[in-house]
């Protein structure tokens, strides 16, 4: 039970805020990018360097949810180079069993709500 609410928790953690424009995606950022990223073609990195570029003119819950996927990933980066030959985040859930403690730490903070 516990592990089915982490792996539910770190699919919409790790859901990269900026990878994809879809409202659903993007959860508190969604007005933010759309705000100050509407110009901007997707693909080549292009949104994230928007993101980035705008981030202090975010909203507090946006900055929040962004700082959060940071340190998650940060946290979890060896799990994913280790685990996911793509070095996507999101191949991390279906390896959950292998991560190692420091992200598994993260992920379960974030999903209790400590972070």
């Amino acid at each position: 039970m516990m592990k089915s609410i982490m792996v539910i928790g770190a699919a919409l953690l790790l859901s990269a805020p900026v990878a994809i424009a879809k409202e659903r995606s993007l959860g508190v950022c969604y007005a933010d990018v759309k705000a100050k990223c509407a110009d901007v073609k997707p693909g080549g990195g292009r949104i994230k360097d928007c993101v980035k570029t705008n981030a202090a003119e975010f909203s507090d819950a946006c900055k929040a949810r962004l700082a959060l996927v940071a340190e998650i990933s940060k946290a979890c980066l060896a799990d994913i180079k280790e685990n996911c030959p793509g070095k996507e985040r999101s191949c991390i859930l279906k390896n959950i069993s292998n991560v190692k403690d420091k992200c598994m730490e993260a992920l379960a903070q974030a999903v209790a709500g400590k972070k």
